[in-house]
């Protein structure tokens, strides 16, 4: 019920108009856009960054601003931005590029856990869409699958046309509900952070007096876990845990 309920507001949010200054965002936008061909990514930087502050959430806008903070040296709230735009737009080969670029330049490489290649293939297939078009592809094959139903009952030709159209619709959309609704989990539960500092220590627990277990250097990607005052319980890529101070992080 909780996960229908989410779906039921994601839907409604992409369907609904924001209120947002859309002109001023796009104003800014375009300011960003040519302060970045003059050199001056500061300036662009800046631009960008008015823009996200009004509320805007735009796959280019964090991909132009990543660019900008790139060419800043600034590699973690470079990554920060790709991270985002890649968040919108999973297929798109720029921001796919980039971001590599960047990640590249990390020093912390910690290796993610092996999957096999049906578990790989699998999680690819979950992962090439955003929350967005998953939501307007169940929208889609659900309206097919109730077109043919309705066609199957008031049309007395070519009833197994579409019968046949509704019976692939229903299947497509068993099929493709349960990633869809790990992705709702996802957006609901899972929140991911990149480190904006040079560096970070990890500690054993919620406090400088524990244990450091690690340093993490700028651009490394944790999944956070809990929120604990004012540090943040984070786990890496390979399993491994641990405290940070929250505000060494930015969220995805």
């Amino acid at each position: 019920m909780k996960s229908l309920i989410a779906l039921l507001f994601a839907f409604a949010a992409i369907t609904t108009l924001h209120a947002t200054d859309l002109s001023a965002a796009t104003e800014l936008f375009k300011q960003g856009n040519a302060a970045y061909e003059k050199g001056s990514f500061e300036e662009a930087a800046a631009a960008y960054q008015k823009a996200e502050d009004l509320g805007v959430a735009n796959a280019r806008l964090y991909y132009n601003h990543g660019n900008a903070l790139f060419r800043l040296n600034q590699l973690g709230p470079a990554i920060l931005s790709y991270e985002r735009a890649r968040k919108l737009a999973p297929l798109d080969e720029d921001i796919a590029a980039n971001l590599r670029f960047a990640q590249a330049r990390v020093v912390d490489k910690i290796p993610e856990p092996e999957r096999n290649v049906l578990t790989k293939i699998l999680w690819g297939l979950h992962s090439a869409y955003s929350l967005h078009t998953g939501v307007w592809i169940a929208f889609g094959l659900f309206a097919l699958a109730f077109a043919g139903v309705c066609a199957t009952l008031l049309l007395a030709t070519s009833r197994w046309l579409f019968i046949t159209l509704s019976t692939i619709s229903v299947l497509a959309l068993l099929a493709f509900s349960p990633s869809l609704f790990y992705k709702i989990h996802q957006q609901e539960s899972e929140e991911y952070g990149i480190v904006l500092s040079q560096s970070v220590e990890m500690y054993s627990g919620p406090g400088e007096n524990y244990q450091v277990l690690a340093k993490v250097h700028e651009g490394t990607r944790f999944e956070i876990v809990e929120l604990h005052g004012e540090w943040l319980s984070v786990k890496l890529a390979n399993g491994k845990g641990g405290y940070v101070k929250a505000d060494r992080l930015g969220k995805v």
